[in-house]
């Protein structure tokens, strides 16, 4: 792996004032402000009594992104984007800003520098989703936070998901290729993984991520495809750690307004330690997703099943089981304006047997700006 951190990171860095050379800016950069807001009201239903809540909540997520950009004389664009959580979590210290980067783009592509999603992730293609309640979001069934998984069952090391986010929001150097036909290369290199804002040294932990795209219309046929490596070790400041390699692939094929498609993930766990405790919780395993949606005029409706099959504890041969139904619906009443819905069913079974399961039933009102 040291390998790519001699070629990447010195062919970025080396890139920048090269390409420039001495050119100006023909426009200062200006920041304008975007994001979104997107509100639920929540009715669930548990098996377990800390989750048998049939009373409506509410759910927020909320974002302001600050972007700002400017070309070149040359032709290069720099730019810069900011990402602030606005508001909607259950606590109280959860608003900061999230992502921060700043990128240079041009003939021999884009570099970005900062915090952000790794390569693969960026790049990842999972099932069709109507509502932008799949693959990991902060509200509904795939969060966790909706219908409680208990803490004996393990998921993937990324949560509910088949996108390899290891390393989430660290601050990373990454590099995409230019589009070639629809075909994209990214490549992306991460200096401490389990750490954010952090300006202190990282502690034998790194991660390399690989992600190829494509998306291409063939007439009235689309096809959206990705394939994700991860290796490294998650490593904190005094503990022992682990290796990880993961894997995923992913594809969609959409005509006359139907589009199909599901992802895979694989990912392989090895402690560092000398002893490893039994108590101690793996997170190798395999998840894949399925969905199907059907979009008509405004209205979009889908339906996805989600499951995945992890280690969990050491000392058990068995494995930790989540499985995931959902139906979704998003109909646009105008531009960035839009109501959604959802009702899905969760169940989660440890090795033991023990578990929990649940259904929800969401609607919501969400605005893009």
């Amino acid at each position: 792996m040291k390998v790519w951190r001699v070629v990447l990171v010195p062919m970025a860095v080396a890139a920048l004032p090269g390409a420039m050379g001495t050119a100006l800016a023909a426009d200062p950069i200006s920041i304008r402000v975007g994001g979104y807001s997107k509100w639920w009201v929540v009715a669930t239903g548990g098996q377990s009594s800390a989750s048998a809540v049939t009373s409506p909540t509410v759910k927020g997520d909320n974002e302001l992104h600050f972007i700002g950009a400017t070309r070149l004389e040359n032709g290069l664009q720099i730019g810069l984007k900011a990402e602030l959580e606005a508001g909607g979590h259950t606590d109280q210290t959860t608003d900061p800003i999230d992502k921060a980067f700043a990128w240079v783009e041009g003939g021999f592509g884009k570099i970005e520098l900062g915090s952000d999603y790794n390569a693969a992730s960026l790049l990842h293609v999972c099932a069709p989703e109507a509502a932008g309640l799949w693959n990991g979001p902060p509200n509904g069934l795939m969060a966790d936070n909706v219908i409680r998984r208990p803490a004996i069952v393990s998921t993937m090391y990324s949560g509910n998901q088949t996108e390899m986010d290891q390393d989430d929001n660290a601050e990373k150097i990454l590099y995409f290729t230019p589009s070639l036909n629809g075909l994209t290369l990214g490549l992306s290199y991460t200096p401490s993984p389990l750490s954010e804002d952090n300006r202190g040294p990282s502690v034998r932990s790194e991660l390399y991520t690989a992600g190829l795209g494509f998306t291409r219309s063939f007439g009235a046929i689309g096809l959206a495809l990705s394939a994700g490596y991860v290796t490294g070790d998650l490593i904190g400041a005094t503990g022992a750690g682990e290796r990880v390699r993961a894997y995923s692939l992913g594809g969609t094929l959409s005509y006359a307004g139907v589009t199909i498609g599901g992802s895979w993930a694989d990912e392989r766990h090895r402690s560092r330690a000398a002893v490893i405790a039994e108590d101690r919780q793996d997170n190798s395993g395999k998840a894949w997703d399925v969905g199907v949606m059907y979009e008509l005029g405004p209205s979009k409706t889908s339906f996805d099943f989600y499951t995945s099959r992890v280690e969990g504890r050491v000392a058990d041969a068995r494995h930790d089981l989540i499985s995931v139904y959902q139906v979704s619906e998003k109909y646009t009443l105008g531009e960035g304006v839009a109501l959604m819905g959802a009702v899905g069913y969760i169940e989660y079974q440890d090795e033991s047997g023990l578990g929990n399961r649940g259904y929800t039933a969401m609607t919501g009102l969400g605005l893009w700006f």
